[in-house]
């Protein structure tokens, strides 16, 4: 599956009917006009330019320039960037198809990220009195895995797996306090009830989503985007737990250097308490 078809499948439920359409005409058509511009693609596909303009933002791109350089990459690459796996391929074979899958959603994530909506993130994370993540189902890894991560910085953070310490966990949570959410979708309604009860308190939420018109990304402070393919025997939730830890670990590391002395007097003590628990410390 190609980047553009990728971004189509993850925001179809999204798009207007004549985003649909051109997206239709982007997916079928063999040929793109040799001098693509908006002009010539919305001539070619029947739909206005403003339809173009806004078919490049629904699906993450910063403007018709952006979705230009990927619809001509796509051209170049002649082909899709990874193969479904088949019951037939040999062990070699499936780890290739599964590494190529994982590069293309981290790439494809990468490149909605955005300079100003990472440093806003810092700035909450390392201000806040209190960090709290949140995330259920496949989620909840993510969420537990940066819960691990940030304990070894001088931030105070919180994690709980279960739902209802998880709302209970949110009603303790003030407008000095940070939360980072985490939901594939981003309409699942445990999780909503979660930013419901945080709404109420004005606590910032840092969400990470694969859906940036979902319900709950319109209620971000800063929204986080993570792109996943979906095949035969994966779904795009669990596809879209890589990009998500990625863009976790990203933030640990941007916190940690702006935090650099007490990050290492913190990690310094962590390692010391865990060092204690192996054989022959």
């Amino acid at each position: 599956m190609n980047e553009i078809s990728q971004r189509v499948q993850q925001f179809a439920a999204e798009l207007s009917s004549a985003e649909k359409k051109l997206a239709t005409f982007l997916q079928q058509s063999q040929n793109l006009p040799d001098n693509l511009t908006i002009s010539s693609l919305a001539q070619a596909s029947k739909v206005s330019t403003a339809t173009v303009s806004r078919f490049a933002k629904s699906l993450g791109y910063a403007n018709f320039a952006a979705l230009r350089v990927a619809l001509i990459s796509e051209v170049q690459r002649n082909g899709a960037l990874f193969e479904e796996v088949e019951a037939n391929d040999d062990a070699l074979t499936v780890a290739h198809k599964v590494f190529a899958a994982n590069q293309h959603s981290l790439s494809s994530t990468l490149a909605l990220l955005d300079q100003g909506d990472l440093e806003q993130a810092v700035k909450l994370l390392t201000a806040a009195r209190k960090v709290s993540f949140f995330g259920l189902g496949g989620s909840n890894v993510v969420a537990a895995d940066a819960y691990h991560k940030f304990m070894r910085t001088p931030l105070d953070v919180n994690f709980n797996t279960d739902f209802h310490l998880q709302l209970m966990q949110a009603a303790r949570l003030q407008a000095q306090d940070c939360a980072v959410v985490i939901s594939h979708t981003g309409r699942d309604e445990q999780v909503l009830q979660l930013v419901h009860q945080l709404q109420a308190h004005q606590v910032p939420l840092i969400v990470l989503t694969s859906f940036a018109k979902s319900p709950l990304a319109q209620k971000s402070t800063v929204t986080f985007i993570s792109m996943a393919d979906e095949s035969k025997y994966r779904s795009e939730a669990l596809s879209s737990m890589l990009a998500q830890i990625s863009i976790m670990d990203t933030l640990f590391l941007l916190v940690s250097l702006a935090l650099p002395a007490k990050t290492q007097v913190t990690f310094n003590q962590i390692r010391q308490v865990i060092g204690q628990t192996r054989r022959g410390k």
